[in-house]
């Protein structure tokens, strides 16, 4: 059996110091590939994951691999952060298939709570 892991795909390391003390806590395997190639390899190794990703810089990147994760490993749970609000970049993270999307107003702070009903194995899932 695989360990629970947490996958995080941003550029500067903020959305990881806000879920590794969460990650630590339920000894999850917390990643942070830089590369997309890195990300979908980590996934593949299959058992129960969530990916979080970071709008920034490459948003083709990142809406890209919002979708070719949600495409060929429907079992992962994704969320799409974002730092500002922004109805249709969230709008297109829920219809490529994000579990969750985080844009303000909601504060970043719930991340963690999000985070963990996602990888809970009873299946309950935060609501919006």
């Amino acid at each position: 059996m695989h360990h629970p892991m947490l996958v995080i795909v941003e550029g500067e390391g903020r959305l990881a110091a806000i879920l590794r003390p969460v990650a630590e806590q339920h000894s999850w395997v917390l990643h942070e590939p830089r590369k997309t190639a890195s990300c979908l390899r980590l996934l593949r190794r299959g058992g129960p994951a969530v990916l979080v990703i970071k709008a920034g810089r490459d948003l083709e990147r990142e809406v890209g691999l919002l979708d070719e994760v949600c495409r060929l490993h429907p079992g992962v749970a994704t969320v799409f952060v974002g730092d500002t609000d922004h109805p249709a970049l969230a709008g297109l993270a829920w219809d490529l298939g994000a579990d969750y999307v985080l844009f303000p107003p909601q504060p970043r702070e719930r991340l963690p709570e999000i985070v963990a009903g996602l990888m809970n194995p009873n299946g309950d899932r935060p609501s919006a």
